[in-house]
């Protein structure tokens, strides 16, 4: 596994030998003494020298070891600063990184200690709560003695059942940083990180880690946020499902290949409307989505969003399912129509905040520290495409810490990246374009944040005592509008995979086989939905009566997804593993 080096000691780190005075230099841990301590403890490896520090020898072999590995780094120029006091933070911090790799139990988190720098606040909390700090003291200084304690407490943390399988795919097939989640019994039982969040190609010191509080672009997982949003104003009663969507658009929408025939808000929501993405989906402020679907539209193209039965098919509305983004945007559309917001501030007005959460479908809405959570998408290219040999290259999201202007909206085609333009929203006429933000894939929201969405799912629409959406509309959202016939005659179901969905919302039943199988030799339903866009790969899954769930997400590939189909199932090969590492570590019974 190619190891990542961790930006452990931030500039701040420089200065503390003179903001917390060491103790006794004989009492005092240093940088060499915990390298020594770990190297030891993982049985003095063989050693890789990757970086060239001027202050070791070739015999430092394990502050180079510790390098490599990516548990701790060093400064400027090249400096290891051996000598110098490790510090409770950075402490916390090299043992919490070594806990990932070595396949220790991440799970248990204590809340975050007042003053805890924000690189080191997911170590402490994990530090904290599995008493590896146990008998140390809150001063930043650490004597060898309290080292030793340290490592004694490390010792008995326990190994994690499913950590050996998911650090297994960080190598083969591949993939930056990932994030999983399992639930039992409607409560949490299961979360573990790894991987960088950022990576810098030309210096891995640079590298950020991927934590539970790092959001990303969540890919399709958005469009399960966007009904949630349609249903609140289904509740309100100024949606309705079934009514023909031309009376919100303020145009007519037609197939024309099916000119009588009316399209709803309920096609929309379960991709039975018989339109279908072409080569464009997400398109600039300046255009209505009425430029898809009309012939002197610019983005008609042929007509190439539309179903028809040229073949003798039947794929009118409401009778052929074939998943499709565009429904998403129209969906954004008719909710700024009704509501007279864009998408965006809709979203976050009325579903994320009262959900308790900051995700946002506008990067702009993030302020400087979350921007620095943000993680980049990646996929391994070489010359501007795929090769597992070459460096891991941002797709998306590569905002550096650079706040956004959320004014501005990214323009984005998953299939043309070369055409990624930043528009000007200074003139967009609300209700014209719910294309913008993405309903169908722009979401930005951390696992942490994912935990509240299953709750929410797992508690019929309630979180924290607010009931977010009712019952019976968690119900509708969960119950298929779609149902594949056994020979699948009635949609395109992706080989299987997309056999039953309602309302952003998609059954895998086990039942298609080389489909809709979360496992090679066992059959388990569990619905929700899966991301896929700019290298990222996600899913969750859940049975509401049972309380069981699951989550994963990458947020970068190493090799080409179309080397790496399933070998049971219509997911790709990450995915598979994703899979069988929680549910058969953690759910054998089932």
């Amino acid at each position: 596994m190619k190891k990542r080096l961790l930006p452990l000691l931030l500039s701040t780190a420089l200065v503390l030998p003179l903001l917390c005075p060491a103790a006794a230099a004989e009492e005092t841990a240093t940088r060499r003494d915990l390298a020594e301590a770990l190297y030891d403890l993982a049985n003095r490896p063989a050693v890789s020298q990757t970086q060239p520090y001027s202050d070791l020898t070739e015999t430092d072999d394990a502050l180079h070891w510790i390098s490599s590995e990516g548990y701790m780094v060093g400064y400027g120029s090249h400096t290891m600063a051996p000598d110098q006091a490790i510090t409770r933070d950075q402490l916390a911090t090299v043992l919490y990184e070594y806990a990932k790799e070595h396949n220790l139990a991440l799970t248990k988190r204590a809340p975050i200690e007042a003053g805890t720098p924000k690189w080191a606040d997911d170590a402490i909390s994990w530090a904290t709560a599995n008493g590896v700090l146990d008998g140390i003291d809150q001063d930043q200084a650490i004597t060898a003695s309290e080292l030793d304690r340290v490592l004694s407490n490390l010792s008995k943390v326990a190994e994690d059942p499913a950590a050996k399988d998911l650090n297994a795919i960080m190598e083969s097939p591949g993939v930056s940083g990932y994030a999983v989640m399992a639930y039992r019994d409607g409560k949490l039982i299961y979360q573990r990180t790894g991987g960088d969040r950022y990576i810098d190609a030309a210096d891995p010191a640079n590298n950020l880690p991927l934590e539970l509080d790092s959001r990303y672009r969540t890919a399709s997982i958005s469009k399960t946020f966007a009904a949630i949003g349609a249903m609140r104003l289904v509740e309100q009663g100024t949606l309705d499902l079934d009514r023909d969507v031309s009376d919100y658009l303020g145009f007519t929408l037609r197939n024309p290949n099916y000119p009588d025939q009316a399209i709803t808000t309920r096609m929309l929501l379960s991709h039975t409307s018989s339109i279908q993405d072409g080569s464009v989906y997400s398109i600039a402020p300046e255009y209505s989505v009425k430029e898809f679907f009309t012939p002197e539209g610019k983005y008609w193209l042929d007509g190439e969003h539309f179903e028809n039965s040229n073949d003798g098919v039947d794929r009118s509305p409401g009778n052929w399912f074939h998943y499709c983004n565009l429904n998403y945007g129209l969906v954004g559309t008719i909710i700024e129509r009704i509501t007279g917001q864009r998408f965006d501030v809709y979203m976050r007005e009325n579903v994320l905040e009262p959900m308790g959460l900051n995700a946002s479908y506008n990067p702009g809405d993030f302020d400087a520290d979350e921007i620095q959570n943000v993680a980049t998408l990646y996929q391994k290219q070489k010359d501007g495409v795929w090769n597992e040999d070459g460096p891991y290259v941002a797709q998306i999201d590569d905002y550096r810490g650079v706040p956004q202007d959320p004014n501005k909206v990214l323009i984005t085609n998953p299939d043309l990246q070369s055409a990624i333009t930043l528009e000007p929203l200074d003139d967009y006429v609300i209700g014209t374009n719910g294309c913008l933000f993405s309903p169908q894939g722009g979401l930005r929201i951390s696992p942490n944040e994912m935990k509240v969405l299953i709750d929410m799912f797992l508690n019929d629409g309630k979180v924290n005592g607010t009931q977010i959406i009712s019952k019976e509309s968690v119900d509708a959202m969960f119950t298929p509008t779609f149902r594949a016939l056994p020979d699948q005659s009635n949609g395109n179901t992706y080989g299987g995979l997309m056999c039953r969905y309602g309302f952003g919302i998609q059954e895998m039943s086990g039942e298609f086989e080389g489909g809709d199988c979360l496992l090679k030799d066992r059959k388990i339903s569990l619905s929700g939905h899966f991301g896929e866009a700019y290298g990222l790969l996600a899913g969750f899954f859940l049975d509401r009566e049972t309380g069981t769930a699951i989550y994963y997400a990458m947020t970068g590939q190493g090799s080409e997804d179309t080397q790496n189909a399933g070998e049971y199932s219509g997911m790709y090969k990450w995915e598979e593993m994703f899979c069988t590492a929680l549910l058969d570590n953690l759910f054998p019974d089932l």
